[in-house]
């Protein structure tokens, strides 16, 4: 376990609804959940679970005196930070012939203006960028080798949005706190549990606290905390 720098290139950026990037760890668990489910299904969906497991991921630990563990990842940074989000739009409607296969009645008119199969159209936020970066403490072949399955990241992917061209894993100098914590920048670079700044005031007073998912599967309810959460990232940052 070494600290590492892991970098994205993008092929036009990458869809996503929160104020920061998706985690590394988020990336990997998925991609591992992915063959785990291929070839062990499991009997209870993990969000359907009431204490889901932990996959073991090729990266360091960081566990506080005080609060939650977390894997030592953070969140992206993206090359260049856009101006403001670049606002994509996906459609959908109900296929009508298909309902007529899946049902055995249908009612006379199935509204496309009301109801559960309403016809949407809805916004869809992209950063649009070339690179971007994770800090992480973990193995670097073993990181690479999951990487090399995930050919999109964040929403819409299978509409073409967060398609990554090329993966890099590569060692870094950088010390096991900003690795595990810090955006290039510096600044807080993912949700954090107070116990991890204990030592860096600075930090917490830069940061505020919020409920968030801490570890994967980052939306169960038992993997909410407060935690101090990394501020969004903005064209002064760059």
């Amino acid at each position: 376990m070494i600290p590492l720098v892991v970098t994205a290139r993008m092929a036009t950026g990458i869809a996503h609804a929160s104020p920061w990037t998706p985690a590394l760890d988020g990336i990997l668990a998925a991609e591992l959940w992915h063959e785990t489910k291929r070839h062990n299904p499991p009997a209870t969906p993990a969000l359907d679970a009431d204490d889901p497991p932990d996959i073991d991921l090729p990266l360091a630990r960081c566990t506080p005196t005080h609060g939650p563990w977390h894997w030592a990842a953070t969140c992206a940074w993206p090359d260049p930070v856009p101006a403001t989000p670049e606002i994509h739009t996906w459609t959908g409607r109900v296929d009508h012939r298909a309902l007529e296969h899946l049902a055995t009645t249908l009612p006379k008119i199935i509204s496309d203006r009301q109801g559960r199969y309403r016809a949407r159209c809805m916004p869809l936020m992209v950063t649009t960028c070339r690179t971007l970066t994770w800090h992480a403490i973990g193995d670097p072949e073993a990181v690479s080798e999951i990487l090399s399955g995930v050919r999109a990241i964040g929403k819409k992917r299978s509409q073409g949005e967060g398609v990554v061209l090329e993966w890099n894993v590569a060692p870094s100098d950088l010390d096991a706190f900003t690795a595990a914590h810090l955006y290039p920048t510096g600044r807080l670079g993912r949700p954090t549990p107070p116990g991890c700044l204990t030592t860096r005031p600075d930090l917490k007073e830069a940061s505020a606290l919020g409920y968030a998912g801490v570890r994967p599967p980052h939306m169960h309810p038992s993997r909410f905390h407060d935690l101090h959460l990394p501020a969004p990232i903005t064209v002064d940052d760059r």
